[in-house]
């Protein structure tokens, strides 16, 4: 398993108008530069996918990996001076769920990794449930 510190963010919208205000805004909030010095501070991947079985609501769901849970922090900070500013021009509710890959299954292998340090140890999970910020929205 590559990320140790995973994030999966849903933000919920009010329609379907404020949410595509916000698909169209995402290359200019999260600009090259953010997403190098994101790479820089150990994101290793960012995943934006529409929710659609969740008729008449409109939700995208963001999955974030990290390398390490201090990278985690460390991009965290970045988010909260450089996009969090622009949080407010959109409707939405943001809802943020945190955790440690314990099992992992890859197509390129066919089998399943486990984790079984990250199943037992709490070292992680502790020191992310510290955290007072959420994963901010774009």
């Amino acid at each position: 398993m590559k990320a140790s510190c995973v994030n999966f963010t849903e933000l919920r919208f009010t329609s379907d108008a404020a949410m595509r205000r916000y698909l169209a805004d995402i290359e200019t909030i999260w600009t090259p530069d953010i997403m190098k010095q994101m790479a820089s501070l150990g994101l290793e991947r960012k995943s934006i996918t529409r929710i659609w079985n969740q008729p008449d609501q409109y939700k995208l769901g963001i999955l974030w990996e990290y390398s390490s849970p201090e990278a985690f922090k460390d991009c965290q900070k970045l988010i909260a001076g450089q996009i969090l500013p622009h949080a407010y021009k959109y409707e939405m509710v943001a809802r943020s769920l945190r955790g440690v890959p314990i099992v992992d299954w890859r197509s390129d292998t066919s089998s399943f990794t486990m984790s079984n340090e990250r199943m037992h140890g709490a070292e992680q999970s502790d020191y992310l449930a510290g955290e007072e910020n959420p994963e901010t929205p774009e």
